[in-house]
This record gives C-alpha cells, structure tokens and sequence, in this order.
C-alpha cells in the first residue's frame, strides 16, 4: 500500500463524511449535557467539562488509528483481546462500587474494561472467521469473555455481546446446528448460574420489578419525552429539572435530548446514525477483505444494538440495563470506545478509497 501523506485532518484520504458525523454527535452531547450540568466550569467534577475533555482525546485518538494499518490491526488482536480479558478478570480483586465492580480506579478517571472487550470481541470473531479456527471454540472463548461482564455484574453490556457475538455467527457460514449448541451451552450455564445463586439478586430485580411494577424512571422519562414536541424546550431548560429523571446525563440521556430538541432534534440525531450505518453498509458489499466485512458488520452490530437497547430502556420497553448511548452519555469510557471503533472504521474506509 503507498504511503499516504499527512495532512491537517489526518492521512491523506481520511473520509471527511465519517469525521464530520463524529464531532457532530459529540457537539450534541456537549449541548445536551450543558442543559443538565450547573454550566461550564474548568473542573475535572464538572460533567460537562470532563465530557469536551474526552471528547478532545477521542479525536486525537481517532486520528491516531488511522495511521495503523488493517493488516496491523489484525496481527494485534489476539494480544488485544487478551490484554482486556485479563483486565476483566483482574477487576474481581477491585473494591466495589455501589455493589458492582466495573471500574478500575485510576485517580481523576475511572477505566472501564467492559466498554473495550466490545471491540476486542469483534476483532477478535472476524480473526478467528477468517483464520477457519473452529467456530465452536470461537464461541466457547467468547462466552467465557461474556462471563467476565456478566459477573461484574453488567447485565446490559452482557446482553449486548451475546447479541454482537450470535450478529457475527449468522453471518458467517456457521452451520445452524453450531448456533444452537453455543445457545444451548449458555443456557446451561446460565441454569447453573441461577440454581447456585451466581446471578446476583439485584439483576433478577430488575427483571421480575420490570413485569410487576411501573417504572418511575421509565414513567419520567416517557413523560420528557413527550414534552419535547416538535421543536423542543431548549430554551426553557429550567422546566427539565421539574421532570425529575434519575441518571439523566447518562442512562436517560435521550429523553433530555427529546425534551430539549424535540421531534424535530431526534430526527436529526436518527438521521446521522442512519447515514453513517449507510456509508458503512457500502463498504461491507464492495470491500475485497474478509476481515474488513466482519469488522465492519461486528461493530455495526454493536452500534446498533446500544441505541436500539438504550431507547427501549427509556421508553419502557425492556428492563433498565444501564446501557450508554454512544457519543451522547456521559463517560469517558463509552467515549474513547467509541473513537477507536469510528477510528477504525474511518482506516478501513482509507484502504478502500473513500475519501466523502
């Protein structure tokens, strides 16, 4: 491949579509949180504050990937995966917090594993595919990963790598009797799990709660969202604080979105991810790459499936998860996450020519 000249937004070829849909979205969630925060203050406890800051490293960071090749990519990801599942392992010694352990504390900032083993895994399943290793054992080693999540415990990035994990089989050429034994072992185990009281009780909770009770923080955030209207309340945000939402710059972010910008504001918000999953829906069909299509569908999958689990939970479809919404909650974490996984995704449009 010929070397590619640096310019100001990275290396020549850089898709200018994909960056712009990127700090797009960040800007929204700078305006969004600037409505729920006490404004903006030079402090690392400011929310706001902190999210530009991670907003800033996650351009640099883009930015940065773009300059490792595919073929890097791929040799690295046996290493990678491996480091983050260590570190998953290694977050059980960790004290923890509000009766979860997710986060390693590193002083002003908090690493969250769980958000990169989303990447770990699809890099590592489209490997494994293209390699021919043995799906079964792909599958075997990718719930053992899942696990790791599950007892922290994290419910909802659990179900989200299920999701991203069976997303990938059916578009392999796994054979459907491979499928359900990888289903049938994780009931098993989940089985065994519930049988010795594995599965902590605050998840079957939020389950059993969901089915018998109404949700107030579901019920509240129905109530923002529709108090949005076309346009939204944008500039009458003191009214937002008047429909108390729990973790509303995070789990619930959306229903702030809605109430701040209203109709009009979510269909732009729909509209960026719709044209982004376009561009890379184009790729998947004309890339040559085996490896590329996997990548490319894994993280689709894993996009997907985190907006689509984070509106169901603010409109009450399904249980509370705590699932982000991406480049629009507050986290660092999700943030960065989400940087590494557009900064590949902007690499791969680079060795394909998709520069708009």
């Amino acid at each position: 491949m010929r070397d590619r000249k640096i310019t100001l937004l990275g290396p020549e070829g850089t898709n200018l579509t994909l960056l712009v849909i990127f700090l797009v979205l960040n800007f929204i969630s700078w305006l969004t949180l600037f409505t729920l925060s006490d404004g903006l203050s030079l402090d690392l406890n400011n929310s706001l504050f902190r999210q530009i800051v991670f907003t800033l490293l996650s351009v640099i960071l883009f930015f940065a990937i773009t300059y490792i090749s595919m073929d890097q990519i791929n040799q690295y990801t046996f290493p990678f995966f491996g480091l983050i599942t260590i570190l998953l392992i290694f977050i059980f010694t960790t004290d923890p917090k509000e009766g979860v352990r997710r986060w390693y504390d590193l002083g002003v900032i908090d690493f969250q594993p769980s958000e990169y083993i989303k990447i770990a895994l699809v890099l590592f399943i489209s490997k494994c595919f293209v390699e021919n290793y043995n799906k079964v054992y792909i599958g075997i080693f990718s719930l053992f990963s899942i696990s790791l999540v599950f007892f922290q415990p994290d419910l909802g990035t659990t179900t989200l790598l299920i999701v991203i994990t069976l997303s990938m089989f059916l578009v392999s050429d796994i054979k459907i009797r491979s499928i359900l034994f990888l289903l049938l072992l994780g009931g098993v185990f989940f089985f065994i799990f519930l049988e010795f009281g594995l599965i902590n009780q605050y998840q079957l909770n939020r389950v059993t709660n969901f089915f018998e009770t109404v949700d107030f923080a579901q019920s509240q955030s129905r109530l923002a969202i529709s108090s949005g209207g076309i346009t939204g309340q944008f500039f009458e945000v003191d009214k937002i604080n008047q429909i108390f939402i729990p973790v509303q710059s995070t789990d619930f972010i959306f229903s702030a979105f809605a109430y701040q910008f209203g109709f009009l504001g979510v269909l732009l918000l729909f509209g960026l991810w719709i044209f982004f999953f376009y561009r890379v829906a184009r790729i998947i069909l004309t890339t040559n790459s085996e490896f590329e299509k996997f990548v490319l569908a894994g993280f689709s999958a894993s996009l997907i499936f985190q907006i689509f689990i984070n509106i169901s939970t603010v409109i009450g479809v399904i249980p509370v998860t705590g699932m982000p919404f991406p480049l629009l909650s507050l986290g660092g974490s999700s943030i960065i996450a989400t940087a590494v996984i557009f900064g590949i995704i902007n690499r791969i449009f680079i060795e394909n020519n998709v520069v708009i």
